[in-house]
C-alpha cells in the first residue's frame, strides 16, 4: 500500500478547503462590537457564523446531531475571546481556530462520555454509529473522514489544533503560529508529530488504507 502525505490525505478525506474571504474586512467591525454595540455584534455575527458552521461541520462531521448547538457555543466563545485579541493574525483566522478548539474538545466530551456509559453499563456501545445506508463511494467517504476525526480526539490537543488548522482549514505555518501565538519553529514540531501520526494511522487503519489502494 503506498503510503500517502498526511496533509494530501486530510484533504482527500475531509475536503478541499476553501480560504478565507476578504479577511481584513471584519477588524473595524469586530472592533466596535468589543466596545459595545449591539448593531455590530449582530453584524460580526453574521459575518462570521457560515465560517464557523464549515469549521464545526468539519471537525464533528456535516450530520452530527450536535453541529447547531457547537456552533452557538463556538459564536459566543469568539465573542468572550475577543477582548483579549491581540491583532497577530485576521480577526477571522481568530475565529476560526476558536471553532475548531471548541469542536474538538465537544468531540472529546462525547467520547468521554460514552467510554463512562460503556464501564457503567457493562454493555456496548457503539461510539461512532454506522451512517444511513448509502453509496458505497459514500460510505467510503464517510469512513474515512471518521478515521481522521478518531485521530484528531486521540492526539495531544495542541496537536490535534495544528493538524486541523494546517489540513482542514488550509493554514500555513505562518498562519497558525501568529493565530496561537506560538513560535513557528513550534507549529512545525507540532505538525511533524501530528503527521507522524497520521502516517501510522493509515498502515493500521483499514479505512485509510483503503485511499492508498484506490489513488
Amino acid at each position: 500500500m503506498a503510503e500517502k502525505e498526511p496533509s494530501r490525505l486530510l484533504k482527500l478525506v475531509i475536503g478541499q478547503p476553501r480560504r478565507p474571504q476578504l479577511p481584513d474586512a471584519l477588524a473595524d467591525v469586530a472592533a466596535t462590537a468589543v466596545a459595545g454595540d449591539r448593531r455590530a455584534v449582530r453584524t460580526f455575527l453574521v459575518a462570521v457564523t457560515p465560517h464557523l458552521i464549515r469549521v464545526v461541520r468539519k471537525v464533528l462531521g456535516a450530520h452530527h446531531p450536535d453541529v447547531d448547538d457547537v456552533v452557538q457555543v463556538s459564536a459566543f466563545a469568539v465573542m468572550d475571546a475577543l477582548p483579549g485579541r491581540r491583532g497577530e493574525c485576521t480577526v477571522l483566522h481568530f475565529a476560526c481556530r476558536v471553532a475548531v478548539l471548541t469542536a474538538m474538545n465537544a468531540r472529546r466530551r462525547e467520547a468521554a462520555q460514552k467510554r463512562l456509559s460503556i464501564r457503567d453499563d457493562g454493555k456496548h456501545v457503539e461510539l461512532f454509529p454506522s451512517p444511513s445506508p448509502a453509496p458505497d463511494a459514500d460510505l467510503l467517504a464517510h469512513d474515512r473522514a471518521q478515521a481522521v476525526r478518531e485521530l484528531l480526539d486521540s492526539l495531544p490537543i495542541e496537536q490535534a489544533e495544528v493538524l486541523a488548522m494546517h489540513c482542514v482549514l488550509g493554514y500555513t505555518v505562518r498562519e497558525i503560529a501568529e493565530t496561537s501565538r506560538v513560535p513557528m519553529e513550534t507549529v512545525r514540531s507540532r505538525l511533524r508529530l501530528s503527521k507522524h501520526a497520521l502516517r501510522a494511522r493509515v498502515l493500521v487503519d483499514p479505512r485509510l488504507g483503503m485511499v492508498g489502494e484506490q489513488s
